[in-house]
């Protein structure tokens, strides 16, 4: 039994190894600018755009302005004047829009189906893609009390120490008279290294 399992395991290995040769292998992440989102877990695939910082909005705990967003509602937004993904070093800016009608990137169910370990890409304009995999959520923050808070005390938009990725987008309730959602979801994550 014990010829018949390792002859087993070794046509089984033998035929993965050609499975994943004929596979293409992807380019190493190098330092560049994202073109692309991709969270295969939420079905989201989307160009990016860039992206500043909204001048008019409240001011973080530590006086600095919130990210913009995205003009397009289809595609994600990125803070080209942050670190570039694959630098090794700050905090790459990412956000997008929810819809309440499915027109957005995101979706309402944004909070419940976002979960720690899901991997997010971004394709960059050199031909590589940085990975990440998420390693903190936070659901539902209040986006005029909490939101500048969190910001500065989780130093969220850091331009130095180790590379990761922060991604928000709108959640909880929606506010008719303001027509906005009245909350935050952030997505932190960390780099993948092939």
């Amino acid at each position: 039994v014990g010829v018949i399992l390792v002859m087993t395991n070794l046509r089984n290995h033998a035929g993965m190894d050609l499975a994943l040769s004929q596979r293409p292998l992807a380019a190493p992440c190098q330092p560049g600018s994202p073109t692309r989102m991709s969270i295969p877990a939420l079905g989201v695939d989307a160009p990016i755009e860039t992206i500043g910082l909204n001048q008019r909005a409240q001011p973080d705990d530590s006086g600095q302005a919130p990210l913009g967003a995205p003009v397009d509602q289809h595609k994600a937004g990125w803070y080209a004047a942050g670190p570039k993904p694959g630098s090794g070093m700050g905090t790459v800016l990412t956000n997008g829009h929810t819809y309440r009608d499915g027109s957005a990137i995101f979706q309402e169910d944004f909070a419940d189906l976002v979960a720690l370990g899901q991997q997010i890409d971004l394709v960059l304009d050199n031909g590589t893609t940085c990975s990440y995999r998420i390693s903190t959520v936070w659901r539902n923050v209040d986006a005029v009390q909490d939101y500048p808070q969190l910001v500065a005390s989780e130093r969220l938009y850091d331009q130095q120490g180790p590379e990761r990725l922060f991604l928000a987008t709108c959640g909880g309730p929606w506010v008719e008279s303001t027509k906005m959602f009245k909350d935050i979801n952030i997505v932190l994550a960390t780099p993948l290294h092939s």
